[in-house]
């Protein structure tokens, strides 16, 4: 028991250390580096350089936390343990609740939250490709950084905690760590994950309310359905949720071009590679 709790425990803090990672400000990286990105190609080389930018920068962000960061984290896991207290009271309302209209209405998680998600990022970014429309193309580069991100962590987290569903048993505290079982791979919930990450992508794509409310309105959707078709428990929804706000929001606020235009940002030394029948990835060395 001693081993689950402390496996459980580790891997929350993991999650709130990059929940708190997509606070930090990065308006002055956009400053330095405004010059070189106005004068940078739009091209896919680029964007798959950014790409791996993002990916290295969102491992390392635990690195630099302030004691604001380290608040936040606790606001976290401190929720999160308290909805484990409701995930029963929750479980049998929605299950109390089934019937043939709340079927249909709460089928969206058949089309948002999952590969549909992800193809939406690459249709969009395709679209800003061919027409040339730099906000669409980096709205879809986004969408899938995203996803790809957001879904990762979450598979991680799946994979190491173990957490029974809720169609497997009645108690929420069932865990088998390091599980590849699908009924062992509730927590967190991974359509809540990638779609509250694409769709605080798409949100933020847009100044407009009404296209905001839709887009979250669509992901609290998603996590509703899953806790309605009896896959995960009510905290599996909240803390996939804020993953998948966390990691858009980092992506969204991530600069263009690298956060750091010093030499010793890894990121900023690596760059995709591309020739006639091969590919692969570069390292620039000082």
């Amino acid at each position: 028991m001693k081993k689950y709790c402390c496996t459980l425990l580790i891997l929350l803090l993991l999650i709130g250390l990059v929940y708190s990672a997509s606070s930090r400000d990065y308006s002055y990286y956009r400053q330095i580096n405004a010059g070189k990105v106005q004068g940078t190609t739009d091209t896919p080389v680029r964007d798959a350089r950014h790409f791996l930018q993002v990916g290295i920068a969102l491992a390392t962000a635990p690195l630099h936390f302030s004691r604001a960061d380290w608040a936040k984290t606790g606001v976290f896991l401190a929720t999160t343990a308290l909805l484990f207290a409701i995930d029963k009271d929750v479980r049998h309302f929605s299950l109390s609740h089934q019937n043939s209209s709340n079927d249909h209405l709460f089928r969206l998680d058949r089309y948002h939250g999952n590969k549909y998600s992800l193809g939406l990022g690459f249709l969009l970014y395709g679209g800003g490709l061919v027409t040339r429309n730099r906000s669409i193309r980096e709205t879809g580069l986004r969408s899938v950084e995203a996803f790809v991100y957001a879904g990762a962590v979450s598979s991680l987290v799946k994979g190491i905690l173990g957490r029974r569903r809720p169609y497997g048993g009645d108690s929420q505290f069932v865990f088998k760590p390091f599980q590849l079982k699908d009924s062992f791979q509730a927590l967190p919930s991974g359509h809540a994950t990638v779609a509250f990450a694409v769709s605080t992508v798409l949100a933020k794509s847009v100044d407009s309310l009404p296209w905001k409310f839709f887009w979250y309105g669509a992901a609290a959707m998603v996590g509703a359905a899953r806790v309605y078709h009896n896959q995960h428990w009510i905290s599996d929804v909240f803390f996939g949720g804020v993953l998948g706000y966390s990691v858009a929001n980092f992506v969204v606020n991530f600069p263009s071009d690298s956060p750091a235009s010093g030499r010793d940002n890894i990121g900023q030394r690596i760059s995709p590679y591309i020739a006639p029948g091969t590919f692969g990835i570069q390292l620039y060395l000082p």
